[in-house]
């Protein structure tokens, strides 16, 4: 069976990624208070670490009172410092060699071409392949979903009828229509183990699965499709930990890999993180506003032979690709709107899904393309947008703002629901 690793939604629901029209956050859902958790949560990480480094330096200070001079304090003191100055990412963590949010490589030694070549079969290996193919800012943030997909060359374990229909029970399936994986949950916990360091993970959390508890299984069903080999482009090594930049053939952006060596011939290395480097293809990035909201949703504008696209970042990654156009269109040239002023999100339609409002201008004259938010059993994301709305919005509203045509439409709502 020829494989891809594939865009998993929901238990029994496969779309493959080269399908990038969907979404895989909430950004449909305008109201969200994500924004002011995620502040509240550093806020309190920050104060925490202040805590524990104000705590440590109390203690080294007590220690230091009882046991040295004043003299003997300060030539320590010179000593540490020395010794900082030689630190190696052995006794450094990654977060202090290389910042994920940073599009940056971390300093170190540049890797040969050879070296190179050894990562690149190390990533295509089928028991890694799927780390490669979604971000995560640490091991605690990997979606299994996409690692496990095709069963990450972990063998299918015996299982029973019994425990077949328990899994078709608790899934949308009748029966097994296609290519059954099936993975114990002892199995899966030591690969996790061996592939991060995470112990005691949890089964039933890796996306895509029906995790039957009973039987310790868990179970997916997939059809064949097609791998993409891993280009290694560039690396840096500084210590035990290894930075790449990879490109597979379907993916629009390079990723950058972080790995920390093991010591371990049969799993030399870790993985710690994955960031979409979003930014080398962008051609503008807007911080669009939701409209009436303090809130902001970061979109990277990317020219495309299909024509502009915005593609909508959360903590790096990419969840969304909305295209600028249109499907058909014979009084509209697209092709000459080549700059995107603003994009603005709101829910125009009162459907419960955002909505993106994107001014494109030729230089001269603007125009509004009005994309609307849709959720599916298949997937959810930005509809292609439509040209009689762009003519009737261009009708209509004299000053081309995105502020100006969320107002118009939400004003004339019969109107628009007649288009």
């Amino acid at each position: 069976m020829k494989k891809i690793k594939p865009r998993i939604l929901a238990a029994g629901v496969i779309v493959t990624a080269t399908v990038l029209s969907g979404c895989d956050s909430a950004q449909l859902s305008l109201g969200s208070d994500e924004a002011d958790t995620e502040e509240s949560v550093e806020d309190v990480s920050e104060e925490e670490n202040d805590a524990a480094s104000d705590n440590s330096i109390e203690e080294v200070s007590k220690d230091d009172e009882e046991d040295t001079t004043d003299d003997s304090t300060e030539d320590s003191s010179e000593d540490e410092s020395e010794d900082d100055s030689n630190e190696t990412s052995s006794n450094k963590s990654t977060g202090e060699l290389s910042d994920y949010d940073s599009a940056e490589m971390m300093d170190g030694d540049p890797l040969s071409q050879d070296e190179l070549d050894e990562f690149e079969l190390f990533l295509d290996q089928d028991d890694n392949y799927g780390f490669t193919q979604a971000s995560f800012k640490d091991a605690e943030h990997i979606d299994w979903g996409y690692v496990l997909a095709y069963g990450a060359d972990i063998d299918n374990c015996d299982y029973s009828q019994e425990a077949v229909d328990a899994y078709l029970e608790a899934s949308d399936y009748e029966s097994v229509e296609y290519d059954l994986i099936a993975l114990s949950g002892d199995d899966v916990r030591a690969f996790v183990e061996s592939k991060t360091g995470i112990t005691d993970f949890d089964a039933s959390s890796v996306s895509g699965f029906i995790y039957v508890e009973e039987y310790d299984i868990l179970f997916s069903q997939v059809s064949d499709a097609y791998d993409k080999d891993v280009f290694c482009q560039e690396g840096v090594r500084n210590g035990d930990f290894i930075q790449v930049v990879i490109h597979t053939g379907y993916q629009t952006n390079n990723r950058r890999i972080t790995l920390q060596e093991t010591g371990d011939s049969d799993n030399p290395y870790r993985f710690v993180s994955n960031r979409e480097l979003w930014e080398e293809n962008a051609v503008k990035i807007i911080e669009a506003p939701i409209y009436q909201n303090t809130g902001t949703i970061t979109c990277a504008v990317i020219s495309t032979t299909q024509g502009l696209k915005a593609e909508i970042i959360v903590d790096n990654a990419v969840t969304c690709v909305a295209s600028l156009g249109f499907r058909q269109t014979e009084d509209v040239d697209i092709e000459q709107y080549s700059d995107v002023l603003e994009i603005e999100f709101w829910d125009v339609d009162n459907d419960g899904l955002g909505d993106m409002v994107a001014i494109l201008s030729d230089g001269d004259s603007s125009i509004a393309i009005l994309c609307m938010g849709y959720s599916n059993e298949w997937s959810e994301g930005y509809a292609i947008g439509e040209s009689k709305v762009t003519e009737w919005l261009g009708e209509n509203v004299d000053d081309m703002t995105a502020d100006n045509v969320i107002e118009y439409i939400l004003d004339h709502q019969d109107e628009f629901e007649a288009l």
